[in-house]
């Protein structure tokens, strides 16, 4: 990658609780100027409109029903395709699923919660699309909610991987679940030829995962390829972001636009999801 250049774009709304992410304290903003220290271009992309809103069609009862039935299936298949052996627990998820929709979508009816999966939806894929435009070599995608307590490593292993002779298509930089929680961790090899500044070694996993979409770097000519992915896919039923593109590995892997190797899982993370662990930073 000769022209090492970055695309960051964040993911937030104007009625945020992590509002001032989208401020020149927000890691989108810190990564850039620590990236122009070092000499490597970056464009910053910050996106705050609920874009669902702007084109907004019919929402339903029915949709809500068929967006849960498909969450459910889609953690089914997402159980096999990782080969995942802790059944008693995937029962347990199944059964929250149901217990989540019962409790929570129809407390607060099922237009907020299908209003809500779709803007944040329209605004990854937004951003998606963007860094697709943009030329960069390298795409990051964060939500308002990512957290770096040392953002000069983050950057400079970054910065590391511009001049790797075979960066990955897609590396996960956050910890939002351990790995053993979204099981993937025996398919994980470690990289030992790739240096992680800070505390996090680097692993490459045998099929491709997230840990949640809270902060992923992809190699852009792949993130073109989940983009045209998701073109392909009927609107319904609709998923969190998190579940579709899952639903898009699984496919891409399926056509071998992503295969054995290419994807990484930085450990411990160098991103915290706050809305997950705040607790554990402000202690």
């Amino acid at each position: 990658m000769a022209q090492n250049t970055v695309f960051i774009g964040l993911v937030s709304h104007s009625q945020s609780s992590f509002v001032q992410s989208q401020g020149p304290s927000g890691l989108s903003a810190r990564l850039a100027q620590i990236f122009s220290n070092h000499g490597v271009s970056s464009q910053v992309q910050i996106n705050t409109a609920n874009l669902f809103d702007e084109k907004e069609f019919e929402l339903t009862a029915a949709m809500a029903r068929a967006s849960v039935r498909e969450e459910i299936r889609l953690e089914s298949a997402w159980f096999r395709f990782l080969e995942r052996r802790d059944r008693i627990g995937q029962v347990v998820r199944v059964l929250g699923r149901w217990m989540w929709f019962g409790l929570k979508w129809r407390s607060n009816s099922h237009t907020k919660e299908l209003r809500r999966l779709l803007n944040i939806e329209y605004s990854h894929v937004d951003l998606y699309r963007r860094g697709v435009e943009s030329g960069c070599d390298l795409v990051i995608i964060l939500e308002d909610d990512a957290f770096s307590v040392e953002p000069e490593s983050l950057a400079s292993s970054l910065i590391g991987l511009l001049d790797f002779p075979d960066v990955p298509k897609m590396i996960n930089l956050s910890t939002s679940f351990s790995l053993s929680e979204i099981g993937v961790a025996h398919l994980l090899t470690q990289v030992p030829s790739v240096a992680w500044s800070g505390v996090g070694a680097v692993f490459s996993s045998s099929r491709p995962a997230t840990n949640t979409v809270c902060a992923i770097a992809f190699r852009t000519d792949f993130l073109r390829d989940v983009v045209t992915d998701f073109d392909s896919q009927p609107l319904e039923p609709v998923v969190p972001i998190d579940w579709k593109l899952n639903a898009s590995l699984m496919r891409l892997w399926a056509s071998g636009s992503i295969g054995a190797g290419e994807c990484w899982f930085i450990d411990p993370g160098p991103v915290l999801q706050l809305s997950m662990h705040q607790a554990h930073i402000e202690k």
